[in-house]
Order: C-alpha cells, then structure tokens, then sequence
C-alpha cells in the first residue's frame, strides 16, 4: 500500500514538474492529496471537503476578529475572483476559521458576506478547536493565541500563516500563494492556467 502511494506520489510530482516548466508560476508549486474532512459552515451546515470536489478551491486560514491580515487577504482573494472571468464558475473559497471560539456560522457569515454578497463563492467554516487543528495540521497552517494585556474586550489575537492555497478538482494542493503574493492578476493567471491544464 505505501509503495503504491509512492509511487502514485512520484508520478504526481514528476508531471507538475513538467507543469512548472512550461509556465513561469507567480505562486509556489506543490503537491499534496488532501484528505477529507468535516466542518460547519456559515450556514450551520455539516459539510464535506469532498463535498467540494469537482471545483478548483482557495483555502484560506483566517478568523473574523483579525485587524488587518485577514481582511487584506480576502480582499485579494476577491479582486483574483473577479478577474477570473469566464474562469469564476469553477472556483470556490473556503475561508478556514483559526478561532474556532469566537468564530460562529453567524459570525463568519457576516465577514464573508463583505466579500461575497451573493454568497454563491466563498464558504466559511468553523468547528470544533480538535477539528480545526487537524485540518490545520494537513496544510501545515501554523496559529496560536496571543494575549492582549492592555486591552480585555479585546482578550486575544491569533498569529497565523496567510497562504493561500489552490486545491484543485480532485482534491490535490496545486499552488501555495504567500503574503508577498499580492498580485491579484498574477494570481488569476495561474489559477485559469491549472484549470487549462487539468480541465474544466
């Protein structure tokens, strides 16, 4: 069984090499099968990740009280999806929430809705903390608490990674987007040339 993961592996990584090499990459390749898993949405939904397959995704570890880092990213997320063109129908975002605490359906709906108005694009999922550290753990998305002393209302923060990844159809991480992607045609560009490449 491991021998025939390995190999399948190989053949994975030698093809997206040839991949790599016909076109200049804005983000960083990668290869990765991603495993399923179950969250909540922001509709208060159990749903799938396989329920997702057949579309290409952006995932995106993030949380709602975030100042800055969050907002900016999906804010790019969003240009990049405009700029898809014809291309858009065949993406989705699942924007992961990192603070699982304080992040509800409720909440995340309200966050994602000043990105996505019609709701049809972006999905918000939360759920358990053991739940969201293992998926987490799968895209080797690093968080932690952070304490703010000087402001109790406030009571905390959360460090994290601001990647963003690109899943493809069949459930395999493409592309990794780091912050200093923040070229939303660049972005796009890749995006539509995977989807070329592997198919509607």
């Amino acid at each position: 069984m491991l021998k025939n993961r390995l190999v399948a592996f190989m053949v994975l990584l030698f093809l997206w090499t040839g991949i790599s090499q016909s076109h200049q990459f804005y983000g960083y390749p990668y290869v990765q099968k991603i495993k399923d898993f179950t969250l909540i949405d922001h509709n208060g939904k159990k749903v799938k990740f396989s329920d997702f397959r057949g579309k290409y995704l952006l995932v995106f570890f993030g949380y709602t009280y975030c100042p800055d880092v969050c907002p900016t990213s999906m804010y790019r997320i969003k240009e990049t999806l405009d700029r898809l063109g014809e291309y858009k129908k065949y993406v989705h975002v699942l924007f992961i929430s990192v603070d699982p605490e304080r992040d509800t359906p409720e909440a995340l709906k309200k966050f994602i809705s000043y990105f996505d108005p019609t709701g049809k694009y972006i999905t918000g999922l939360t759920g358990t903390p053991e739940q969201v550290k293992k998926v987490a753990k799968q895209f080797r998305a690093y968080y932690k608490k952070v304490p703010v002393k000087d402001n109790p209302e406030v009571g905390y923060l959360v460090d994290h990674t601001a990647f963003i990844y690109l899943i493809d159809k069949n459930g395999i991480m493409r592309l990794i987007f780091r912050p200093a992607n923040e070229d939303p045609e660049k972005i796009a560009e890749d995006i539509k040339y995977v989807i070329k490449y592997f198919g509607e």
